[in-house]
């Protein structure tokens, strides 16, 4: 089962059994839990730029199967480095969209 990457104060809904949860305080350590991960949603809200390129290079260095939640909507015009490195992103759903990255990321690594 897949984990989940977010924010320490993040409040998740319901998640599939099984799902593990990895709560970062920090960027390194959202660094740190790519790089130990092979297949991770991770939630993207509230990353700054330098943050999110950091996390980027982790992706890209770890080779980890990735997809990104975001529960803002793409306004379809923004660039993201750290969009570019994963393999997946669903985003405008809000939270609720986490056990939906979770149901695709295991479809992808079955």
């Amino acid at each position: 089962m897949s984990a989940v990457i977010v924010a320490t104060d993040v409040e998740l809904p319901p998640l599939p059994a099984g799902a593990r949860v990895v709560r970062c305080a920090t960027t390194a350590e959202m660094v740190r839990a790519i790089h130990t991960e092979p297949a991770a949603v991770l939630l993207s809200d509230g990353l700054a730029e330098d943050d999110a390129l950091l996390v980027a290079a982790a992706i890209h260095e770890s080779g980890a199967t990735v997809i990104e939640v975001n529960a803002h909507r793409w306004d379809g015009e923004t660039h993201s480095r750290l969009t570019a490195a994963c393999k997946g992103v669903i985003a405008g759903f809000g939270l609720a969209a986490i056990p939906r990255a979770i149901e695709a990321l295991d479809a992808l690594t079955a």
